[in-house]
């Protein structure tokens, strides 16, 4: 079965995790991951040619055929996932690949939860995951006709788990006046 197109960035994101976790040393790392309308995924790197340009359908294999230019890049992890996510005093770039991962797995709930509890004004849509300096995260949504900027840190010690729902139910409480740019809850409970 065909999988929606915007559902098709959560399977690219996930194969970009299996990338990242086996480089984490800091020499290494995807530094965004951008879903333009219609085109290419485009990845940036910190490598000497930093960017490359694969279908949103690449596998981890691909994307690390593209980036082997760089030289450097370790081979993807072949598996999926299979153990919970990890957080700080683990390595960030670890924590970020974790993260990638997580809003690959539940991609669905940030585009169809809205609809799901009444609200298909409100269609989310992933433009963009990035590394800011070491430890912060920032994930660029589109919805309600603004771009969204959402920054998540990743030494905060908080497991960063079904990201992609909590910012749904964000967006679900956003009106007209709300700002666009917030910080990811990480208070512990």
């Amino acid at each position: 079965m065909e999988r929606h197109p915007r559902l098709r960035r959560g399977g690219f994101l996930r194969e970009a995790a299996a990338l990242q976790r086996t480089n984490t040393d800091g020499t290494r790392r995807l530094t965004r991951i951008a879903f333009p309308a219609g085109g290419d995924v485009a990845i940036t790197t910190t490598g000497p040619d930093p960017a490359a340009h694969l279908p949103v359908t690449a596998t981890r294999d691909d994307l690390h055929a593209a980036l082997a230019p760089e030289g450097g890049w370790a081979a993807p992890d072949p598996g999926p996932l299979t153990r919970l996510p990890v957080t700080a005093p683990a390595p960030p770039l670890l924590v970020w690949a974790d993260l990638l991962d997580d809003l690959g797995d539940l991609l669905f709930t940030l585009t169809g939860y809205p609809a799901d509890v009444g609200r298909p004004d409100l269609v989310p849509r992933l433009d963009a995951v990035s590394l800011t300096g070491a430890t912060t995260a920032v994930v660029e949504v589109t919805a309600l006709g603004a771009a969204h900027r959402v920054r998540i840190p990743l030494d905060s010690g908080v497991p960063l788990v079904a990201v992609a729902l909590e910012i749904a139910e964000h967006l679900l409480t956003v009106d007209g006046t709300a700002a666009t740019e917030w910080e990811y809850p990480v208070a512990a409970s």
